[in-house]
């Protein structure tokens, strides 16, 4: 299954936080950055995330923003995305991972950092 996103990407968000990738009542939109990195077939999206407040589209809470998202070449699980050669790790915690993040979203004096759970944006389970 091949999953793309636009780089323009929009979402809808509440005010209360909640986000969707489909236009409700009460959402505002706004444009969730993607970097489309990787071009094949198996890949999937690693959402960006950083606690600076200003770059970010959207918050996930105790003070972590989503700021992009960065498709690379791996497999979902369910709807958390894996990496190749990372499927056993915590990708949060991997420097490869973070480097990646960094070069395409970080800001020079702020730091981020990626997390796989992207497959809601194709309505992914799990």
């Amino acid at each position: 299954m091949e999953l793309w996103l636009p780089e323009d990407f929009r979402v809808y968000v509440s005010p209360d936080g909640g986000v969707a990738n489909a236009p409700f009542e009460g959402g505002e939109e706004r444009v969730l950055a993607t970097v489309n990195l990787y071009q094949g077939e198996d890949g999937g999206y690693v959402a960006v995330y950083s606690r600076h407040a200003e770059a970010g589209v959207y918050s996930v809470g105790g003070g972590i923003y989503v700021v992009g998202q960065v498709r690379l070449r791996g497999r979902y699980v369910g709807r958390v995305f894996h990496p190749t050669g990372f499927e056993q790790r915590d990708i949060s915690a991997a420097s490869e991972i973070g480097f990646v993040c960094n070069q395409a979203f970080g800001g020079g004096d702020w730091e981020c950092w990626g997390g796989g759970d992207t497959g809601g944006w194709f309505g992914l389970e799990g």
